[in-house]
């Protein structure tokens, strides 16, 4: 009985701990504003108008929530696995100039299968994208971090040339390519908002990577890989396959991402999609400490507070950069939780046995 309880204790430890930091972050965002001059009810009044509203801002919201979800689960696999995927935003666009290759020059097919040929294009660009610095690292042992951030910017750069020569939009002083075609645009769920039946494609994956992650031997070596690769090798895991196999499924879900922001967003490829949001990703994955629910979470948060800046400008005239801060302070006070709630329990812990002694 007492290891099931223990267990439980730290269940809940961790849980609050992470609660009281996101909590603690928001206050000092309250107060930061209020020292500004704003108080503390015109600040909530104006963040939600922006986010809450409407049903078209709030399914703004929902819609830049899945492509952070997406970006944050392509980060989480492989680290699980003990492989930094750093390289979100140039598997995301990859994924998404793909997408929109097909959509624009595939032509004659119904509806459902040329998207799903077009997102399953996303998918593959993504994945070969993530895998070429994951056979450099298993391969030659070259550090992924380095190798996924240089692929980020090569992909940039091969996108750009793509979308400004060969396939740039005719008449367009932008660097995009032509709207896809009809059959392949992903219906809108609110009109003139973001939000696509691409939620659900999004639902769909995240339902599969949490089987994945908690009722597959796939999920268990991830795990024990991550934790222990020495260890994992003992126990009969084929380390290097895992990890490729790891990156595969993070590359394909940022190049998911990318696709569904070309059907269901754009409607077309354009220069810099997504716009850096792959390490935005790579944070939440950290705090969320890699697990779906909590990304999840962490996910919904950061896109309200990323809504909410265009209201607290518009009526307080605060900065847009103060998103940003925040997000920052969240992730301080997140990542450090572990030493603040172990002080807190020292504290009390010294005071339990001082009232004892007396």
């Amino acid at each position: 009985m007492k290891a099931p309880n223990k267990f439980r204790r730290i269940v809940f430890q961790q849980g609050l701990s992470f609660i009281s930091a996101i909590a603690l972050a928001l206050i000092l965002g309250f107060a930061m504003l209020w020292l500004n001059g704003s108080a503390p009810a015109d600040v909530l009044t104006a963040a939600g108008s922006s986010t809450f509203a409407s049903p078209f801002r709030f399914a703004n919201m929902i819609s830049r929530m899945l492509t952070i979800v997406l970006v944050s689960l392509a980060a989480a696999i492989p680290f699980k696995a003990g492989v930094w995927n750093i390289g979100g935003d140039g598997q995301l666009a990859m994924g998404g100039l793909l997408t929109a290759l097909v959509g624009v020059y595939v032509t004659g097919l119904p509806p459902v299968l040329h998207v799903s040929l077009a997102i399953l294009a996303g998918m593959i660009g993504g994945a070969f994208w993530a895998a070429i610095p994951a056979y450099v690292r298993l391969k030659f042992k070259a550090n992924e971090i380095v190798t996924t951030i240089m692929m980020n910017y090569l992909a940039t750069l091969v996108t750009s040339y793509l979308v400004n020569y060969p396939f740039h939009a005719a008449g367009s002083s932008n660097a995009e390519t032509s709207l896809v075609a009809d059959s392949a645009v992903l219906a809108q769920m609110v009109p003139l908002s973001n939000l696509s039946t691409g939620l659900y494609i999004v639902i769909a994956a995240f339902i599969l990577i949490c089987f994945l992650d908690w009722k597959t031997s796939w999920g268990y070596e991830w795990k024990v890989l991550g934790a222990n690769d020495e260890f994992a090798r003992y126990g009969g895991v084929k380390d290097n396959q895992m990890r490729f196999l790891s990156m595969l499924i993070g590359g394909g879900l940022a190049g998911l991402a990318g696709g569904i922001l070309v059907l269901g967003s754009y409607h077309k490829f354009i220069l810099n999609l997504g716009g850096g949001i792959g390490f935005t990703g790579v944070l939440i994955a950290i705090i969320a400490a890699n697990s779906p629910i909590l990304i999840l979470i962490v996910s919904a948060i950061f896109a309200i507070l990323s809504n909410s800046t265009v209201g607290l400008e518009a009526r307080l005239g605060v900065a847009t950069e103060f998103s940003s801060i925040l997000q920052g302070v969240i992730i301080l006070l997140v990542i450090t939780r572990a030493n603040i709630w172990s002080g807190i329990s020292k504290i009390f812990t010294h005071r339990n046995q001082y009232g004892k002694l007396g």
